[in-house]
């Protein structure tokens, strides 16, 4: 589950974004009248039967932090469509987006898709969840240009049939890497750090060291001293003060290392 989930999507070029609601049943209604929206995008057997299932589905998901679903609109509030995602195993067992998106007929062949597309992979990497995907028929050429648009990669080895949906025939995962590695652990750091959970703290720093460098924005030096802090707080001294100077001597001075090792020189003794 994710610690926290934003409504608050950057509203892009063309298209604005709001939290689906209860009261958004309607358009919903009117999104899934089109046999194309049915065809490919694959609803349970009851929500299909009535759509305000549907709807409390997703309201609920978002509630309980597994998953996002934004209306897209124009810039004038007329809705158009939906994009959302969905925290499930991929096929390495992994925790993934399952990302999903829906145009009204009258506005396709206009980018939205792609923009908004776009617009939410973007809004899900504030997340330690490091790969999306898309699962798309080969039937659907359009929905795979959209993907393709949007930077996402096909994944050949990853193809498999829905047995309760033979019509769609093939579907494939098409996929993008949100964060490398390194930035997952060195998330998952903070967040441990922020719940005052200070040995795990640790150990996910040490495990994004691990990671490599590969000019990544959490450096070495980023990673050492984030640990320092997480040693202090729970008074395993000696390591903070090694990875504070460790993070010193890759470069990087800041008022909190030096706030830090002023407070391990004069209560601990260590300089």
């Amino acid at each position: 589950m994710l610690n926290s989930i934003t409504n608050n999507m950057e509203q892009s070029l063309h298209l604005k974004y709001e939290i689906i609601n209860k009261k958004d049943l309607d358009f919903i209604e009117l999104l899934f009248n089109s046999d194309n929206v049915r065809k490919f995008y694959v609803l349970r057997e009851d929500h299909s039967k009535d759509l305000s299932l549907f709807v409390d589905y997703l309201v609920n998901a978002h509630n309980n932090q597994t998953s996002i679903t934004y209306k897209i609109m124009l810039l004038d509030d007329t809705p158009i469509g939906i994009v959302g995602g969905e925290l499930q195993r991929d096929f390495d067992g992994d925790v993934a987006w399952n990302i999903s998106y829906a145009i009204l007929s009258d506005y396709r062949n206009n980018g939205y898709a792609t923009e908004a597309l776009l617009a939410f992979t973007n809004e899900i990497r504030q997340y330690a969840i490091s790969k999306a995907y898309l699962d798309i028929s080969i039937l659907n050429v359009d929905s795979e240009r959209v993907a393709e648009k949007s930077g996402y990669i096909k994944n050949h080895r990853v193809g498999h049939m829905d047995p309760q949906h033979e019509e769609l025939d093939v579907l494939f995962h098409w996929e993008k890497k949100l964060h490398s590695e390194r930035d997952v652990y060195f998330q998952m750091g903070i967040n441990a750090f922020r719940n005052k959970d200070y040995r795990e703290a640790e150990k996910c720093f040490e495990q994004a060291l691990e990671e490599g460098y590969n000019g990544n924005p959490n450096t070495d030096a980023l990673c050492y001293s984030n640990m320092g802090m997480a040693c202090t707080s729970y008074g395993n001294y000696d390591k903070a003060f090694r990875c504070l100077k460790k993070a010193q001597s890759l470069g990087l001075t800041n008022p909190s290392i030096e706030k830090e090792l002023r407070w391990l020189r004069d209560n601990v003794g260590l300089y």
